[in-house]
């Protein structure tokens, strides 16, 4: 077992799930219900709390702070689990993803079950696993676990349609970028890092390998390694960024002469307003200045390797 590994399974517990039942059309809320129902787990406890506003998962979430569970569980999207990351980022207790959004892009890149009652399952046997948290700064702020972007593709999150998301999933985030590679204006901002000062048109900084939609950016990326990996769009050149997303999501990570990759655990950004910012697929407001990882710093539950 690694060290930043653990078993939590040898003695009765309590598991709390926050759910957001917006997400997934609420099927995944509904089948932890029926599940619940016939609970077959007597030296387990469990209680579901649902949201009921954006941000109400990082409030539950910090209630919980006064008569901690042994585990977390967030059924929702990614942006639901960010939000219990930005509000509580050293949790005294591991948090456990069970997926009910449209990419799930944390269950995806941890190898977790995609079924809500399989991977609450999984939860209940699993291993704390600590992964790097990102986080924009200087103040603390909002925090990310996958991804956070500056420009072309925060912009696209800007302008997905929440209804045609619900309706067709991942095709709505196609139909934002088709409109978005023919309405962005391509502004330049300055990303400084490793001691050198890039211009770019728009910035992504990956914690994982994974991004939404199963598009490879950064192959390189890990979790647990204390870096970001960093890719720096330069220019505005829209056929061709057109050609790189198309590769991105048939699993090929080009890297024309306009696009950079460097890895950095830290980074400065400068920038006029109103360059779009998005955390974990959630719009940010303002531009910042930092962007950092603070290394192993979240516990995730991992389905315990046979």
């Amino acid at each position: 077992m690694t060290q930043d590994s653990a078993p939590f399974s040898s003695r009765p517990r309590k598991i709390v799930i926050i759910a957001n039942p917006v997400s997934g059309g609420g099927r995944a809320l509904r089948a932890i219900r029926r599940h619940i129902r016939q609970w077959p787990h007597p030296d387990w406890n469990i209680e579901v709390l649902t949201t009921r506003s954006p941000d109400h998962a990082g409030s539950l979430a910090r209630q919980l702070l006064e008569d901690p569970p042994d585990v977390l569980g967030v059924c929702g999207g990614d942006g639901t689990l960010n939000e219990v990351a930005s509000r509580i980022p050293d949790p005294p207790f591991p948090v456990a993803v069970i997926p009910a959004g449209t990419a799930n892009v944390i269950a995806r890149e941890l190898g977790l079950p995609l079924g809500p009652v399989a991977a609450l399952e999984a939860a209940l046997g699993g291993e704390e696993k600590r992964v790097d948290l990102g986080e924009l700064g200087p103040r603390p702020g909002r925090r990310f676990l996958i991804v956070a972007g500056v420009g072309f593709d925060a912009y696209v999150v800007s302008k997905v349609r929440p209804g045609l998301k619900a309706a067709t999933g991942m095709a709505a985030y196609a139909a934002a970028i088709l409109g978005c590679l023919q309405s962005y204006p391509f502004p330049e901002f300055q990303v400084a890092l490793g001691g050198r000062t890039y211009t770019a048109t728009s910035c992504l900084l990956c914690n994982a390998r994974s991004y939404g939609g199963g598009l490879l950016f950064c192959p390189e990326a890990d979790m647990s390694d204390g870096f970001l990996d960093v890719l720096i769009v330069q220019g505005a050149r829209r056929m061709a960024l057109a050609w790189f997303l198309l590769r991105a999501w048939l699993g090929k990570a080009d890297s024309p002469e306009w696009v950079l990759r460097v890895r950095a655990d830290s980074l400065k950004l400068s920038g006029r307003k109103g360059i779009p910012v998005h955390a974990d697929g959630e719009l940010v407001a303002g531009f910042p200045p930092e962007i950092r990882i603070s290394p192993r710093a979240f516990p995730l539950v991992l389905a315990r390797k046979t």
